[in-house]
């Protein structure tokens, strides 16, 4: 068994919103809409800036949690940029 199997990977996703208002919107959509997901990581929101902003979440609810964040986010206008395995990764491109 590799050690990655027991503790989970995590994926880094780089978004675009246009959230004039404070943080907890973003964090409110993520809880309401990812936090139901089943993982072994939790997501966890990492970075936010004014128009910009990178979460974690597992690898296996990647596909999905881009999907609800491009689809589901009405008036936040989240639209996914890029995905990586580190944060490095995303901040260098």
């Amino acid at each position: 068994m590799v050690v990655k199997e027991k503790r989970g990977r995590k994926r880094y996703i780089l978004f675009k919103h246009s959230n004039k208002g404070p943080k907890s919107n973003l964090t409110t959509f993520f809880r309401n809409k990812i936090g139901n997901l089943e993982s072994k990581i939790k997501w966890k929101l990492i970075e936010t800036s004014v128009e910009e902003g990178i979460i974690r979440v597992d690898h296996k609810l990647l596909d999905k949690s881009r999907e609800i964040m491009n689809n589901e986010s009405e008036e936040l206008k989240i639209i996914t940029v890029r995905t990586s395995g580190t944060i490095k990764g995303l901040k260098n491109s």
